[in-house]
């Protein structure tokens, strides 16, 4: 029997729908994100059950990836409700993500004890608590990154400003490492004797524990401003030793035009940048003269008093002072002052080859005789 066009019409509409649910798959391919973000918000505590503090640094980590990361703004909370708006939302998403995906909080670079798998559109209460005591500084930055590893193999993680060379002992597939990065000493230490810090400092931590890794080279970045007033070939990489409760130089240098320093060690620590304080260059003209030891430098003074050398001989009694010294004759070749006064001095020359010049002065005869000072009572 021959189909009336009103009968072919439902046959024709079903076709188009299922078409178009075919279709939905390659549109998402094409573009549209087949999920979307998973929003999280609830209390958040440091270990000892304190609230954790504003300026706290939440990231949300999947297999390494840092896919979401937000600011604590009220101590002891984070995120919102969904009730709340979309201000301050904490959704962790990326279109890498799969629902099922295991996702791992950080804060401020310490792992939180809970976790959660992602949803597509979920929206959690989620308490987080720090798996170890928060440090007392807050964080300038925070973020993770995967780690492959094959033993023995150094792999470069570059965490922004700071990075490692990792050579681990084993294989290593979808771990962490975890950068956490700060101004000021993370929890005040105090410097190292005769240095200063920089304002660079950095908690670096992996899912590698210290016990599989062969080396690993930490660098650090700073700024021509960070290093103002430091000797910058005395910037090193120092990690801290909780232990001893000190910095430890690690062997490494420093790159002063490209303005960053490494260490090499075989555990990740806190690290920190340390030089020494350039001393305030010396002013004023220089004397002359040679070597030595240098580094110290006397200025001349304006008017010098000549130490007196030998023994004085002192003005005789009664004798008449006068207030200057008082021109008494202008030496001339054989004058008899000038024979006198080198008379008996071996190697002298003869009073007739020396132009002298006497003076008189509280009863003393002073004669300069081409160059000597001399002296001779009255």
């Amino acid at each position: 029997m021959k189909q009336t066009p009103a009968a072919r019409t439902p046959a024709i509409l079903t076709l188009l729908i299922a078409v178009s649910l075919l279709a939905v798959p390659a549109l998402a391919d094409d573009g549209a994100p087949s999920t979307v973000p998973h929003n999280f918000y609830g209390q958040i505590y440091d270990m000892d059950g304190s609230n954790a503090p504003a300026g706290s640094i939440i990231v949300a980590s999947v297999a390494g990836n840092p896919f979401g990361t937000t600011t604590v703004t009220t101590a002891g909370k984070y995120g919102v409700n969904r009730t709340d708006g979309d201000a301050g939302k904490f959704g962790v998403w990326d279109p890498a993500m799969s629902p099922g995906d295991t996702i791992v909080f950080y804060i401020d670079g310490v792992r939180a004890t809970e976790s959660a798998v992602y949803e597509s559109g979920g929206f959690t209460n989620l308490t987080l608590t720090a798996s170890a005591a928060l440090p007392k500084e807050r964080p300038k930055e925070s973020t993770t990154r995967p780690v492959d590893a094959t033993g023995g193999e150094p792999v470069t993680v570059d965490g922004g400003n700071a990075s490692v060379v990792l050579t681990t002992k084993g294989d290593f597939q979808g771990e962490a490492l975890v950068f956490t990065l700060f101004t000021a000493p993370p929890d005040g230490q105090a410097n190292p004797s005769g240095h200063d810090g920089i304002g660079r400092f950095a908690g670096i931590t992996s899912t590698i524990t210290n016990d599989n890794i062969q080396k690993v080279r930490v660098t650090l970045h700073y700024t021509d401003a960070d290093v103002a007033g430091i000797d910058e070939t005395s910037i090193r990489v120092y990690w801290w030793s909780a232990n001893n409760s000190t910095w430890v130089q690690l062997p490494g240098g420093v790159d002063a035009a490209a303005n960053f320093a490494w260490g090499e060690t075989d555990h990740f620590s806190t690290f920190g940048l340390f030089g020494v304080t350039v001393k305030p260059s010396p002013t004023g003209k220089g004397g002359g003269g040679g070597g030595g030891g240098g580094g110290v430098f006397i200025e001349p003074t304006a008017t010098v008093t000549p130490a007196a050398t030998g023994e004085e001989t002192p003005t005789p009694a009664g004798a008449m002072e006068t207030s200057a010294a008082t021109p008494a004759m202008t030496g001339a070749p054989g004058a008899t002052a000038g024979a006198e006064a080198t008379e008996g001095r071996p190697g002298a020359a003869a009073a007739g080859d020396l132009p002298t010049v006497a003076f008189v002065a509280a009863g003393i005869v002073v004669v300069v005789a081409a160059g000597f000072l001399l002296l001779r009572r009255r």
